[in-house]
């Protein structure tokens, strides 16, 4: 594999930083990530960012149908120079992800992958969330810690707001350790690669979960009812929590994704999702 440097330097092109450029260099790692998105169990894929195709050859080579979104214009029109992409196994769609709705690309169910920039990982996992049921799978590649945060239990040290949201939605593993050798420019930070697959989704909806674990995280060192009491009410919240039988001494990053959306349906006052 080409280094991404010399490979740019031939396209008359430059990382760039505000876009959170960081390029796959390592051929393992490459081969290692293609491989877990294709046991994922699809051979669609609609990769993001794919960049110099350092993710996208060996996916390829193991059989895959590409719908790739890269923003960057040069790097897009390198990639769309591919012979996959005259053959159509490789579709190459210059654009924000963020404004891509699955349905644009393509029809059919698919995983969705990629190197994900560090600097939009969170609104790119809620993205992910909203093209549910035509994403079946996914596999990103996250800083570690945001992978860490993603994946968290009830009780553990990087359980928060997102590990509650994106734990209702979906199933989270982290599936691979990536060191920051593997890419170029080197970032600062230890990546790692989580798969996701979708479950049954809880019957609340994502604005009254927000609206609850942005209260009930306010303060970490607090207890639920001292950071719930102020934005719904003390009588409201000692009722609610008394109906679920949670101890208002307890603190937020004791419980369970699956009671946050009981609670949030209770203080809410929310019959069903919406």
């Amino acid at each position: 594999m080409p280094s991404p440097r010399q490979t740019l330097k031939d396209l008359g092109l430059a990382p760039s930083r505000y876009r959170g450029q960081n390029f796959l260099k390592d051929p393992n790692t490459a081969r290692n990530l293609a491989k877990l998105i294709m046991d994922q169990g699809q051979e669609n894929i609609l990769e993001i960012g794919p960049g110099l195709g350092a993710l996208t050859r060996p996916l390829l080579d193991l059989g895959a149908n590409i719908w790739a979104v890269e923003l960057d214009r040069g790097l897009a029109e390198s990639l769309n120079g591919w012979p996959e992409s005259r053959t159509g196994r490789l579709k190459v769609f210059q654009k924000d992800i963020l404004e891509t709705d699955l349905e644009e690309t393509g029809p059919g169910p698919r995983t969705v992958a990629g190197n994900v920039p560090y600097n939009i990982s969170t609104p790119i996992l809620f993205w992910f969330l909203g093209q549910i049921p035509k994403a079946q799978s996914g596999v990103f590649t996250l800083q570690k810690e945001m992978a860490l945060r993603l994946t968290a239990q009830a009780g553990q040290e990087h359980y928060g707001r997102l590990a509650v949201a994106m734990n209702l939605w979906l199933e989270t593993r982290l599936v691979l350790d990536i060191p920051a050798a593997s890419f170029q420019p080197r970032p600062k930070v230890q990546s790692a690669a989580v798969a996701l697959k979708p479950k049954t989704p809880p019957d609340i909806s994502l604005a009254a979960l927000g609206r609850l674990t942005a209260a009930s995280f306010h303060s970490r060192r607090k207890t639920l009812f001292n950071n719930l009491g102020p934005v719904y009410g003390p009588e409201k919240t000692r009722a609610a929590l008394a109906a679920l039988a949670i101890d208002p001494g307890i603190r937020a990053e004791r419980l369970s994704p699956e009671i946050f959306a009981e609670l949030a349906k209770i203080l809410d006052n929310e019959p069903g999702g919406a």
